[in-house]
């Protein structure tokens, strides 16, 4: 990654977000890494949380863009390890285990205030989606509606959706997962959104025009869509931590370096007190995150209950990666607040990573009715 794709990271950020740059993730391929963890039997390496979570950090802190390609697939085949069927899991994952890329998608958000979590005692509730499930001849169900910020939606070969069936009387009604093969008729692609960071990751919106869904594909029971929807929450968020974590590293080395080499009265920037505290308190917060990542990890591996780790690690090394990468600006100075320089690219690639897998705000509603 450093030899290959941190070089490039400038120039993944200022790409233009039309022309996906298929590159860094066919390096990974070529590697099997583009989603660690899908078992052996399937192609994959079959790697558990820890170590993928160690090898997101490595890959975000040569870019966090190409990280965020490898956690939506990491994100996208989740519902198919917790509550899909084997005929689903053998069409899906080989897809992510070729050597020339294939991305997985994943279509959940939604830029309308229809997302409301109640936080009482432990129940939580979606009330709609944008996205409604008519139920036709049959019972068969169409989709019409729209996805906003659709990471890897762009080549994609498959995405997961959430989307609410609402007709009375079908025995589908409620939330429903599915995953779905790209291209599908009536799934359009449009409107390829400029992030603020993350930027070599592509976003997209996806527009749903009549799309048939075909039974194979739904996820779990009828209704289900909610439960499976945490299920899955609690597995991923660690994900999006480690990419947080290696931002926060990269940041961090910058600045070390930066303060070693930047000269004040003939002396390095580093021997001033100020700096080397907050060096130190850089150091400090990016072991906590590390350690916070790693333990929702090891509960995962161990089929131990990781919600409320989860929800802490997600919280935390977001929340870091913030405080970290603007300490970075503060202790490089001048250079640091030009476009282009990898310091603002961090601190721009931290700010997305807030909302990424749930606000901080939505993981402490989690958090909250758990304590």
């Amino acid at each position: 990654m450093q030899k290959n794709v941190a070089p490039r990271a400038v120039e993944y950020d200022a790409r233009d977000s039309n022309n996906f740059d298929w590159s860094a993730v066919d390096l990974l391929a070529q590697h099997n890494l583009i989603a660690p963890t899908v078992p052996k039997e399937y192609g994959g390496r079959g790697l558990p949380h820890l170590t993928t979570a160690m090898i997101l950090e490595e890959i975000a802190a040569g870019s966090a863009g190409v990280a965020t390609c490898v956690a939506t697939n990491l994100h996208a085949i989740s519902p198919l390890f917790t509550n899909g069927t084997e005929a689903q899991r053998q069409e899906f994952l080989p897809l992510l285990t070729q050597t020339k890329a294939k991305l997985g998608s994943l279509a959940m958000v939604e830029n309308l205030p229809n997302l409301d979590i109640i936080a009482q005692r432990k129940h939580f509730d979606i009330k709609d989606s944008s996205i409604s499930g008519k139920a036709g001849q049959k019972d068969a169900i169409y989709l019409n509606g729209f996805k906003e910020y659709v990471i890897n939606a762009q080549g994609a070969s498959f995405v997961a959706i959430m989307f609410s069936c609402n007709k009375a009387e079908s025995a589908k009604r409620g939330m429903q997962v599915a995953v779905m093969p790209m291209p599908t008729p009536g799934i359009k692609v449009t409107k390829q959104r400029k992030l603020l960071g993350l930027r070599y990751a592509s976003s997209s919106e996806l527009i749903f025009d009549n799309v048939l869904v075909d039974p194979k594909y739904l996820i779990g029971q009828p209704g289900s869509g909610f439960l499976v929807f945490m299920q899955n929450l609690e597995r991923t968020a660690p994900y999006i931590g480690a990419v947080a974590l290696g931002i926060s590293r990269a940041a961090f080395e910058l600045a070390l370096s930066a303060s070693k080499n930047r000269f004040i009265n003939g002396r390095p920037s580093f021997e001033e007190s100020a700096i080397r505290f907050a060096l130190s308190d850089m150091a400090i917060k990016l072991n906590a995150a590390r350690l916070s990542v790693h333990l929702a990890c090891w509960l995962l591996d161990n089929d131990m209950d990781c919600s409320e780790a989860s929800s802490k690690c997600k919280i935390l090394s977001s929340t870091v990666a913030r405080e970290i990468t603007t300490a970075a600006m503060e202790i490089i100075g001048g250079r640091a607040y030009l476009r282009g320089y990898e310091a603002e690219i961090y601190l721009r690639d931290a700010k997305m990573l807030s909302l990424f897998d749930g606000s901080e705000q939505f993981h402490k509603h989690l958090l909250a009715a758990q304590l």
